[in-house]
């Protein structure tokens, strides 16, 4: 058996351990299956994923938090739609 050493950063090692605890595996397990993967289809071969949204999703989240959060502070500078005015608006778009 052989040892391999990987530099990751910081937040991506956090990242990845989470990630392995949550599918139920170890680091050293999901980069030996990685490995194995690779190694019969001399591709890479699979996406494991969990259900969470990506970094750019998560930027694009909190911007949405931001605007959300001016529109509470003065709700008055916010145009209102009734459903058929919204479905008229985007039609236009």
């Amino acid at each position: 058996m052989a040892n391999l050493t990987i530099t990751l950063d910081d937040e991506d090692k956090k990242g990845i351990a989470d990630f392995c605890e949550q599918v139920g595996m170890t680091i050293s397990g999901l980069y030996n299956v990685f490995t194995k993967q690779v190694l019969r289809e001399g591709r890479i071969p699979f996406e494991i994923g969990i259900n969470t949204p990506n970094r750019e999703t998560i930027k694009a989240m909190k911007e949405g938090d931001k605007i959300y959060e001016k529109i509470l502070k003065n709700p008055s500078k916010v145009k209102t739609y009734t459903v058929n005015e919204a479905i008229r608006e985007m039609k236009s778009w």
